[in-house]
C-alpha cells in the first residue's frame, strides 16, 4: 500500500503557480482530504492547482519596498503643509511629538526621503533637521 503523496504532484505545481504569478514570501496551504490513488498523479496535480490558484485571488497582498524610519524636525506652523505633502506622496507619519518643535516619526522609501529633503527649500515649509532612524522594508 502506497502512502504520501506521489512525487511532484503536491509542492512543485503549487510552486509553480506562485512563480508564474510573480510573487513572493508566500506560504500557501492546502489540506486535502481525499484523493490519493483514486484521484491519480493528473488528478492530485489539478486538486493542489486549483485549491493555490483560488487561495491566491482571495489573498490580500502588501507591497514591501526597501525604505527607512526617519525624524523629521519642522516648526509648528509648517505642520499642517507637511501633513498635506506626505499624503500626497504616501509618506505615512507613525508618530507626532509636540515640544518646541513638531518632530514627526514617518516611514517611507529612500527616494521620498531624499525628494522631500532635498526639495524642501523649493517648497513652502522648512525641516530644522532630520534623522534616520532604521532601515526596513515598509509597506507601499
Amino acid at each position: 500500500m502506497m502512502t504520501g503523496e506521489p512525487s511532484g504532484t503536491a509542492g512543485a505545481p503549487m510552486l509553480n503557480i506562485i512563480a508564474n504569478e510573480g510573487l513572493s514570501n508566500v506560504l500557501v496551504i492546502v489540506t486535502r482530504y481525499f484523493g490519493g490513488v483514486l484521484l491519480g498523479t493528473g488528478g492530485l496535480v489539478r486538486a493542489y492547482s486549483e485549491a493555490t490558484k483560488e487561495a491566491l485571488k482571495l489573498a490580500n497582498y502588501v507591497q514591501k519596498v526597501k525604505g527607512c524610519v526617519t525624524e523629521v524636525e519642522i516648526e509648528y506652523n509648517d505642520l499642517e503643509k507637511i501633513k498635506y505633502y506626505f499624503k500626497q506622496k504616501n509618506i505615512r507619519i507613525v508618530e507626532s511629538k509636540y515640544d518646541k518643535n513638531v518632530v514627526l516619526t514617518i516611514e517611507t522609501t529612500r527616494q521620498n526621503l531624499e525628494d522631500f529633503t532635498n526639495n524642501s527649500k523649493n517648497m513652502n515649509f522648512r525641516i530644522i533637521k532630520h534623522n534616520i532612524l532604521e532601515e526596513k522594508n515598509i509597506e507601499i
